[in-house]
């Protein structure tokens, strides 16, 4: 994961939030989670909103195509559960993730693991089959951030499996901040559920590169 602080201004933000105040209802570009994790206000190539997500793929990947971007503005009702983007399922190239935060609060976090995994199906395999009696803890990341939506073992659900992972580090919410990190990288939001202020969190995730689009799209057109 490579952070970037101060690197984008009030205004390109202040673009975003009007993109989503703009669209948010218009159905066409909205995608919704079936469990009801997130909204996802899809970012076309035609909006001033696009023209900035541009300008930042630019600075880290100079000929990037429109085809090769993807971005949403995201509503988020319930924290992210430890996964993989399949944006880069299957791929032959890297292919990247940025998250920019829509708020100003650094007891919001994503928590990035080293270890990569092709698919979510794969990452599941792992989890399921993990064994945490014969494994060291590597880091203690479950004690710096609220992990209780995460994997945990069943026997003793205070040991997290984040903690028994190769830690890349923790992003911490700060407006002007964003993160880059391989899109198959597991990750998982801190469970900002527990602060009774937010009914949600708002955050832009782009994706770049050369998708294959073999991962599975567990969003559908909300009718």
């Amino acid at each position: 994961m490579q952070v970037f602080r101060d690197a984008i201004s009030l205004d390109t933000i202040d673009v975003f939030r009007k993109h989503h105040q703009k669209y948010s209802t218009e159905k066409s570009l909205n995608q919704i989670n079936p469990v009801e994790i997130d909204v996802r206000t899809l970012i076309d190539e035609e909006s001033d909103a696009f023209a900035e997500i541009k300008k930042i793929c630019q600075k880290h990947f100079p000929a990037v195509k429109n085809s090769e971007i993807y971005a949403n503005y995201q509503r988020q009702s319930k924290p992210t559960f430890m996964h993989v983007d399949e944006f880069g399922t299957g791929r032959t190239e890297k292919t990247w993730t940025i998250i920019i935060p829509m708020h100003n609060d650094e007891r919001l976090s994503v928590v990035l693991l080293k270890n990569i995994f092709d698919s979510n199906e794969d990452l599941k395999k792992f989890l399921m089959e993990f064994d945490y009696e014969n494994s060291m803890k590597k880091n203690d990341v479950s004690k710096q951030v609220p992990l209780s939506h995460t994997p945990n073992n069943w026997k003793k659900p205070d040991q997290y499996l984040a903690d028994y992972m190769d830690l890349d580090g923790v992003f911490k919410y700060r407006i002007g901040d964003y993160v880059l990190f391989d899109t198959n990288q597991a990750h998982a939001s801190s469970n900002f559920k527990i602060y009774p202020e937010y009914a949600y969190k708002d955050l832009v995730q782009i994706h770049i590169g050369k998708s294959p689009k073999m991962g599975h799209d567990p969003y559908f057109f909300k009718k």
